[in-house]
């Protein structure tokens, strides 16, 4: 019993050989490492015979000869063929003859039958297929070593049922693990490559959503400057506007992969609170008119700074007003308010749309949640990430069919006043 134990082991180790090295090595080198183990398990199994009648052994070695054959190939099998001939005639003793009669007939039937189709045989179909094929093996080896010797079938027949019964079930066995450490090797190489693609569609879809709205406010101020009895002043801050919004959508193409990290390499800069909120509400205020909805303004400080990349702080704003805007369907009302309190300036977007849910406002920033029909979900997304950068937060209060309001906390910075 002791005996078997070891063989049963040195012919599964291989296996987790196999999922160590074989999986995750170069297809040049595969085969050679499957001959070599697999060798070494035929070598230790003949070391240690399950049972030595008469002068006959009893092994799994035709295990690792037929796994080793099955799926390193033809080259594997006739190495394999070798070493057990070469190795068994080193052992000596007339057993050498059953040797070669057994390996011989194995051989002729892996590459001729098997080898060739095996990969296409259904996983139920493999096991049944080499189980039957060890077992017969088995048989075939009394039989030649009767005729050979005339004694081997007198053995108890426990010895010579249990060997046969041994070798096809730990064959079956072989085969279903080798092939399970195979489909999660798929699985994992086909999950790898569906995430790849899945970020690349992410990446695709948020650079277009992202550009999207610079070009949707240029055609807007496009679309003012065929208004008629529009004076000359107007017409150069409309087309100045359009110029600033389409050199965004340039940045946003050559930088956006900066969104998706953090915000360690962009440029920071004290920035007037009052100053980049008026320029935003300015920016969006065509927008809004084909939409239908007014802006108000709210500024109750004065001369407060915060750091942070004036482009990036824009484009949150852009996005989170873009969606407001969107919300109101039948026009509204949208306030940007701004106020200070304990060291941090508090900006506030407070729409009259048509609201969220609870379980709407919990999913606000994961990529592809949104509640407009053409949305991707990326512009909150990229505000939400946006404004962690700075290091401040933001929270979201709605209620159905009522509006609401996104809340934008950031530290008060030193001013410039104070810095000269």
């Amino acid at each position: 019993m002791e005996n078997l134990l070891i063989n049963i082991l040195f012919v599964l180790l291989p296996i987790l050989l196999f999922q160590l090295f074989y999986i995750n090595t170069d297809l040049k080198y595969k085969n050679i490492i499957l001959a070599i183990v697999f060798s070494i398990s035929i070598m230790i199994c003949m070391n240690f015979p399950i049972t030595n009648y008469e002068g006959h052994l009893f092994d799994l070695r035709y295990i690792a000869f037929v796994l080793g054959a099955l799926y390193g190939g033809k080259k594997v099998a006739i190495f394999l063929y070798c070493v057990i001939l070469f190795y068994r005639f080193y052992i000596g003793g007339a057993g050498f003859y059953i040797a070669f009669i057994d390996s011989t007939l194995l051989l002729i039937i892996l590459l001729f039958l098997l080898i060739p189709k095996y990969q296409t045989y259904s996983l139920k179909t493999k096991i049944n297929v080499t189980m039957a094929l060890l077992g017969l093996s088995a048989i075939i080896s009394f039989i030649s070593c009767h005729t050979l010797f005339g004694f081997i079938l007198h053995a108890p027949i426990v010895l010579l049922s249990s060997f046969v019964v041994a070798q096809a079930l730990t064959m079956g066995l072989s085969v279903y693990f080798l092939e399970y450490l195979i489909s999660i090797d798929t699985m994992k190489k086909q999950l790898y490559h569906n995430e790849k693609l899945k970020s690349l569609s992410e990446m695709a879809a948020s650079i277009s959503h992202e550009v999207r709205n610079p070009l949707t406010v240029t055609r807007g101020f496009i679309q003012l400057l065929k208004s008629p009895g529009i004076d000359d002043e107007k017409k150069n801050t409309y087309l100045d506007l359009s110029l600033q919004e389409l050199d965004r959508a340039e940045t946003i193409i050559s930088d956006y992969l900066t969104f998706a990290k953090p915000h360690v390499n962009v440029d920071l800069e004290l920035l007037n609170i009052t100053d980049e909120m008026n320029y935003v509400a300015n920016v969006m205020q065509p927008y809004a008119l084909m939409q239908n909805v007014s802006i108000k303004k709210e500024f109750l400080v004065k001369d407060s700074y915060i750091l942070g990349n004036r482009k990036q702080f824009h484009q949150c704003l852009i996005n989170l007003s873009k969606n407001a805007i969107e919300s109101m369907q039948n026009g509204g009302k949208l306030v940007f308010k701004v106020t200070k309190e304990n060291k941090k300036i508090t900006l506030k977007l407070t729409d009259t749309g048509v609201g969220m849910s609870s379980e709407q406002i919990a999913r606000l920033g994961v990529p592809f949640f949104t509640n407009k029909e053409k949305g991707t979900g990326l512009g909150t997304m990229v505000a939400f990430s946006i404004v962690k950068a700075m290091k401040g937060d933001i929270k979201v209060n709605s209620k159905m069919n009522e509006g609401t309001t996104f809340t934008i906390s950031i530290p008060e910075s030193v001013s410039k006043s104070k810095t000269d």
